[in-house]
């Protein structure tokens, strides 16, 4: 007979640990009863919450099937005459100007840091800019100064700067930048990380009328289900959950911080793997072999760091155990 399989911890994924919440279960018993109509395609409901909690109007937000969903319409929207990116950073960015045939423009990260004025130099007329804010795998957060930095030099040469929040619940005393209005600026983002809920596709964009008309113009009808716009709806009217559960998070960080000496803005760290004598290849799989799994960061083009998430404490304590231990070489 074969033994039991041991169970995975998943650390490469960046999500809330304490995901997803329960009271999810009554919405999707709600969405359960109209699973027999078309879900309303403008997502009126989530949208006029939204609209709510962020101090925008209605016309100024678009729910889509994520952010992932949002990286297309706003590549179809603009049709930027090329897309500037970080040299490491959420490879979707990429993938999908290539899959347009736009032209990429990768900024260098001098010592893996985010040099704001690096951005606004390359910057020309109708370029587009995503910056994943944290950053993502490095985690490093821009304060509203270098984001108005690049808004300011995006509005001097008619570019686009889409700033790509998918983590930004998980930084502390994060600015509002949905409080900042322009032309040329467009906010990303998604429960999926905040709320632990990855198989639920939603997410949204907050920008000026115009920058929104453009890409409903361009939005697939019907593309968040009944049960995406019900759990959305329930996860604003319950952010009590975030309140909780972020604050244990930032706690199990210090942790990391204190046993491996890692920094990061967000929910995860990145880690360089040279001191262990190991690419982040090899590391991941030894890891793996103590049955923890780690995100190999080579497709982020860093072959010798691996990526790491914040779980709860008994879990976080097994992979910084596992960790030490590699890198004394048991």
């Amino acid at each position: 007979m074969r033994g039991r399989r041991r169970e995975i911890l998943d650390f490469s994924a960046n999500l809330n640990p304490y995901g997803p919440p329960d009271f999810l279960s009554d919405a999707i018993e709600e969405a359960k009863q109209e699973i027999g109509k078309y879900p309303d395609s403008d997502a009126s409901e989530l949208r006029e919450l939204l609209a709510a909690k962020f101090k925008r109007s209605a016309d100024e937000i678009i729910v889509a099937a994520g952010i992932s969903e949002l990286i297309y319409l706003v590549l179809l929207a603009f049709s930027p005459r090329r897309v500037i990116v970080l040299e490491h950073t959420y490879c979707e960015y990429e993938r999908v100007a290539n899959i347009f045939g736009i032209p990429v423009k990768k900024v260098d990260m001098p010592a893996l840091q985010i040099k704001a004025e690096k951005i606004a130099e390359v910057m020309k007329s109708e370029d587009l800019v995503f910056l994943c804010n944290p950053n993502n795998p490095t985690g490093q957060y821009l304060r509203r100064d270098a984001i108005e930095m690049l808004l300011d030099a995006a509005e001097r040469v008619s570019a686009m700067l889409v700033v790509d929040e998918a983590y930004v619940d998980f930084v502390q005393n994060a600015f509002p930048s949905h409080e900042i209005c322009s032309q040329n600026m467009l906010i990303l983002r998604s429960f999926t990380k905040s709320f632990g809920i990855p198989g639920v596709r939603i997410g949204f964009a907050i920008g000026s009328s115009d920058a929104i008309e453009a890409l409903n113009a361009v939005k697939p009808p019907w593309n968040v289900s009944i049960f995406a716009q019900k759990i959305g709806i329930a996860a604003l009217r319950n952010e009590s959950f975030l309140r909780e559960t972020i604050p244990k998070v930032w706690h199990q960080k210090r942790k990391f911080e204190r046993e491996l000496g890692v920094r990061s803005d967000a929910n995860f760290f990145l880690l360089n793997t040279a001191p262990f004598g190991k690419n982040a290849r090899e590391l991941k799989a030894a890891l793996l072999r103590r049955g923890i799994l780690v995100r190999d960061c080579t497709s982020f083009m860093l072959r010798t760091h691996i990526r790491f998430c914040v779980r709860k404490e008994e879990e976080n304590e097994r992979l910084i155990s596992a960790l030490l231990e590699l890198r004394h070489g048991f």
